[in-house]
């Protein structure tokens, strides 16, 4: 009896995974057509209906994504450089047909996998700008030269991947709107949530409401530094050290929520009177750094925002979580704390 429970177990994780994986290779068919009638919709200049094709495409890519991560291909990047390589089986399909399909591209993953045994990111060194051949997929790093030696598609048909523009491309009024309204949107987080409710923390891996400021806090200012350097240096060499983890925030956790309120609006403050009034010029002002290169102000205000982005959707989720947890609260709304309609571009 025992053993036919145990049988039963086993079909139904195999019958899971089946459907996981079936779920996956038709979510991914589905995103991809998705994609390229949206496309298609653009060039009849039909916007709306590619705005439909894009929202439908986005769909099929959330459901293909949960079915991957239930099939526990998403490990740690080291494992996912193997599985690129030549690792995972996905359906009948070795990964290593679906990721490094050319010569060149397991290059590249070859690289990636000297840097992650050296336990560090790739440098920029050791990987230049690369340009993706919208009509037939065919890469090329450092510098596009002319048409793609594949199938001769102009330059202008390439998608570029620059390290410049790595952590985003807006530019600097889209980044003053980001970095003024951030502080509201963390005061209304916490509204109404007490001090006890604001330390505590779902599980030993997830970090307290208090901490994720903090750590915003302490970011912020790593960033003003290194924005300084940038506009008092000329061609600074940026320190590769990297900045302040999550663990160090623990302290946060036994101050008082108006406490680490406080250090965030002062040194956001300083940001803010540092960066207003900079002209065009100021903005790309560079300096070199030894993961990504060559690099000027609007590439680190633009990683500052992604960090501060990723984090304050990741705090509406633990906010939501911690009130679904007790009964003492009511959920209420906090739609659109997280600034995501600033444009692109200057």
């Amino acid at each position: 009896m025992q053993m036919n429970s145990l049988n039963r177990r086993k079909d139904s994780m195999s019958d899971q995974d089946h459907e996981a994986r079936q779920t996956f290779a038709l979510a991914s068919m589905g995103h991809v057509a998705y994609h390229q009638w949206a496309e298609q919709a653009r060039r009849e200049h039909r916007f709306n209906i590619a705005r439909l094709f894009d929202a439908l495409s986005a769909a099929r890519l959330a459901r293909a994504g949960n079915a991957f991560l239930r099939l526990g291909l998403v490990r740690s990047t080291a494992e996912n450089v193997a599985s690129a390589f030549s690792g995972a089986v996905i359906g009948e399909i070795g990964a290593d047909r679906i990721t490094g399909v050319t010569p060149f591209a397991r290059e590249l993953l070859a690289r990636a996998q000297r840097a992650i045994g050296e336990g560090r990111d790739l440098r920029a060194s050791e990987l230049g700008d690369l340009f993706v051949c919208a009509t037939c997929g065919e890469i090329c790093e450092g510098k596009l030269d002319g048409a793609c030696q594949r199938c001769g598609a102009v330059p202008e048909a390439h998608k570029a991947f620059r390290a410049i523009e790595a952590m985003g491309t807006l530019g600097p009024h889209a980044i003053m709107a980001f970095l003024e309204q951030t502080e509201d949107a963390l005061r209304t987080l916490v509204a109404g949530l007490d001090d006890d409710l604001l330390s505590r923390r779902m599980d030993d891996a997830t970090p307290s409401l208090k901490e994720l400021i903090g750590h915003l806090a302490d970011m912020d200012a790593i960033f003003r530094q290194r924005a300084w350097l940038l506009l008092e240096t000329n061609r600074p060499t940026l320190p590769p050290a990297h900045p302040p983890t999550l663990e160090s925030a623990a302290a946060y956790r036994d101050q008082p929520i108006d406490v680490v309120l406080d250090a965030y609006h002062a040194t956001r403050t300083q940001t803010l009177n540092l960066l207003r009034g900079l002209t065009s010029a100021a903005w790309h002002r560079e300096g070199y750094h030894e993961v990504y290169g060559v690099i000027n102000l609007l590439h680190q205000a633009n990683w500052l925002i992604s960090h501060e982005r990723a984090h304050l959707v990741e705090m509406a989720q633990i906010r939501h979580d911690l009130i679904a947890a007790d009964r003492r609260y009511n959920e209420t709304s906090v739609a659109n704390i997280v600034v995501t309609g600033s444009n692109e571009g200057e």
